[in-house]
């Protein structure tokens, strides 16, 4: 009887304690994990507008922050914001390109499940009359003169205007060169000043022919036209075919830094533009470096280049700074965004790795991929769906299915990501380089503690350069140290730097936090950024711990916001 009851004493215990561990456990978690399961979300209605009006979208909400998204009815992402639930309201303005297609768009609010949605129809607009331009040369001459057609922010420069030659090359590759005719690309910078202001960048489009396997696509323009238009108007060179595009904004380019590399002046300096689709022999080898890493290459891969040429000398231009640049190809197959990704080739390395992405529709309905790098370099687009054992029912799956799939970030095994285990300094910065995709440069990690032999002396380099991270007064990084969640802030702020995005950083955004003395004087505007971006949020509503050490999981949720909010990857709901 008394060891009966001795042994029903000690199962209760027992259960007290699972249910005590159990608890604790789920009070570690962020609130943000459990705030969509019951929350709910409305939208109001949107009244039509036409291009280039002001559209508000609003409605309430029991969440603390709604993500906004605006879909054109090609799918691709129109409109994007986190915003904050005030009062149970929320709402975020914004304006219409005056080049957006009529139709009919979807707009959704709210987070993983708890979703509202509304349509807004965009109705026509005017078209505009191309601006007439004289005949060319200044002489009599009867007949239409060819001109550049003008839509708003757009000038295309017409046809007539464009020349091209084919030469095939020893070794069978053809190579088209293509020039312009002075007059119309300076006309075409006269004519988007006439515009005026438009809330879109202003925009020279040069089609050329299609490009084939092996081939390459040259368009020379003389640096001495392009200075003349960039004092109208300070405007991208986009060169386009049926599948590839390069848009080049010009203030990216420093061109008398360009021509004293040269040895000459800038107004003798001509700018090639390349498009050079991959032949046979190089899709193979970037087939089999996707199949290394579970991936599997859909054809197609492209090199944009760019040379400059001036005094019998040439010069490759691939370091753009902050400014990421975009490029698209055409896709042959629909994919899925979760599951595919751009990637940039290295042929020296014979390696792929992940690089900013986003897929859409282009004008002609047709699904393409729009790299976005600060570099020029192979690009191609690969498939993969990745999982891991160790994640099934964790609270950031979907977040490490995303990413892993996208090669962004890999597991601690081929079969176990160990989410819950604490990321350290280097791996951080490691992810950093390369979701920005940043080349490796292990000269400039000139630390202590970082040795050229180390496996991350190149990210640490490459993160370094871009002013990613710095190290400890007594020179050393400690690389192999667990990152608190404050040092990761100031990286993630340092990395929307690097993409060339400007974040608010005032110490009243940190003010929600009641343990806020406890961040660190030298982190507060980088973690009030971080915050205000929605890239990272409190351990609870009101205290953000700062000192804490992160976890593998919340390192690939912060990592993915990041991509999101910069842009770099598709705002797909749920993830």
């Amino acid at each position: 009887m008394v060891k009966a009851k001795v042994r029903n004493a000690k199962v209760k215990i027992r259960k007290l304690s699972i249910l005590l561990i159990l608890t604790l456990c789920l009070s570690l978690l962020p609130a943000a994990v459990f705030a969509a399961s019951a929350a709910t979300v409305t939208l109001n209605p949107i009244s039509a507008i036409q291009p280039g009006g002001s559209v508000t979208v609003s409605g309430t909400s029991t969440l603390d922050e709604v993500i906004i998204q605006v879909i054109r009815p090609a799918n691709s992402t129109m409109f994007y914001d986190i915003v904050k639930v005030k009062d149970g309201q929320f709402s975020s303005s914004f304006t219409l390109a005056s080049n957006e297609t009529a139709g009919t768009y979807a707009v959704t609010a709210g987070q993983a499940d708890s979703v509202a949605t509304r349509e807004l129809v965009v109705k026509a607009s005017t078209p505009v009359t191309p601006t007439p331009q004289p005949p060319s040369g200044g002489g009599g001459g009867g007949g239409t003169q060819p001109t550049n057609t003008v839509t708003p922010a757009n000038v295309e420069i017409s046809p007539s205007a464009i020349t091209s030659n084919k030469v095939t090359g020893p070794d069978g590759k053809v190579t088209t060169a293509v020039s312009i005719d002075n007059k119309f690309l300076s006309d075409a910078f006269v004519q988007l000043k006439d515009q005026g202001k438009t809330d879109q960048t202003p925009v020279i489009a040069i089609k050329v022919g299609n490009i084939d396997a092996n081939s390459t696509t040259n368009v020379s323009l003389p640096v001495s036209v392009l200075l003349e238009g960039l004092k109208n108007s300070n405007a991208v060179i986009r060169i386009y075919s049926d599948k590839e595009s390069y848009s080049l904004p010009l203030n990216v380019l420093n061109f008398d830094e360009i021509a004293r590399s040269l040895g000459t002046d800038s107004s003798k300096v001509t700018l090639h533009l390349n498009i050079s689709v991959a032949s046979t022999d190089l899709e193979k080898q970037i087939q089999e470096s996707a199949g290394k890493k579970g991936a599997t290459s859909l054809g197609h891969s492209v090199d944009f280049s760019i040379v400059a040429e001036g005094n019998g000398q040439t010069k490759e231009l691939k370091d753009f700074g902050t400014n990421y640049v975009n490029r698209s190809i055409g896709l042959s197959e629909t994919v899925d965004p979760r599951t595919s990704t751009g990637v940039l080739y290295d042929p020296t390395s014979h390696d792929i790795s992940f690089v900013p992405s986003v897929f859409g529709d282009n004008a002609a309905g047709k699904q393409q991929v729009t790299i976005k790098r600060n570099g020029n370099s192979i690009y191609g687009v690969v498939s993969s769906t990745k999982t891991f054992d160790d994640i099934q029912g964790h609270w950031a799956k979907s977040d490490i299915e995303l990413l892993a799939s996208k090669l962004v970030v890999s597991g601690a095994t081929d079969k176990d990501f160990a989410p819950d285990h604490a990321i350290t300094r280097a791996e951080f910065a490691s992810l950093l380089v390369r979701a920005l995709a940043l080349s490796a440069d292990a000269s400039a990690a000139s630390f202590k503690d970082v040795q050229a032999t180390d496996w991350y002396a190149g990210s640490i380099g490459a993160a370094v350069k871009s002013k990613l991270v710095s190290g400890y007064e007594d020179g050393t990084f400690k690389p192999n140290a667990q990152i608190t969640r404050e040092q990761m802030a100031v990286m993630v702020a340092k990395a929307l730097s690097a993409a060339g995005l400007t974040v608010d950083s005032r110490d009243e955004l940190l003010n929600k936090f009641t343990d806020n003395s406890q961040i660190s004087d030298w982190a507060k505007a980088s973690v009030a950024q971080s915050v205000k971006a929605g890239i990272i949020s409190g351990m609870t509503d009101t205290t953000f711990v700062a000192s804490v050490n992160a976890s593998r999981a919340q390192a690939v949720v912060m990592l993915k916001r990041l991509l999101q909010y910069a842009k770099f990857i598709n705002q797909i709901l749920g993830n």
